[in-house]
């Protein structure tokens, strides 16, 4: 059985940005980025809260350092650390190739250095943070899983 917990792993800093979970944030600010009403996200905050207590997965939620926008939300779900598997998804908003690139660079180290995923589910995964992956030990078949070479 995997001593990886789940909720140890906030916040990150990065060069331009802070990632933390969805439960550390202004409820309002969620709902905008999110794109819904405040029940609706309130509910989304809470059930993110439940799947990292329950070692299931994690949910980021990535700000900009110096405006305290919202650009991403991470979410990593189906988590099985006796398998190494995971299903993974990416929003993302108002964000340039660079800063993909910062983030690419982050979750890449998180999940192939920090948790060790060998299989990664993904939909419509974006395609500057796919090719970050390929680009640094992970193939991608099925157009839906990126599996560790």
């Amino acid at each position: 059985m995997s001593d990886i917990k789940m909720k140890s792993y906030r916040p990150f800093m990065t060069e331009n940005f802070i990632w933390d979970f969805p439960t550390r944030f202004n409820l309002k600010d969620v709902s905008q980025f999110l794109g819904e009403d405040i029940d609706p996200t309130t509910e989304y905050i809470s059930n993110s809260a439940k799947v990292i207590m329950r070692n299931e997965g994690i949910y980021w939620l990535v700000e900009k350092k110096h405006s305290q926008e919202i650009v991403a939300l991470i979410s990593l779900s189906d988590l099985d650390l006796e398998t190494n598997k995971a299903a993974l998804m990416i929003t993302l908003k108002n964000i340039s190739t660079e800063e993909k690139l910062e983030i690419a660079q982050r979750l890449l180290t998180f999940l192939r250095d920090q948790i060790s995923l060998q299989i990664i589910e993904i939909n419509r995964l974006d395609h500057t943070i796919q090719e970050n992956f390929i680009n640094n030990g992970y193939t991608i078949s099925n157009n839906n899983l990126l599996k560790r070479s």
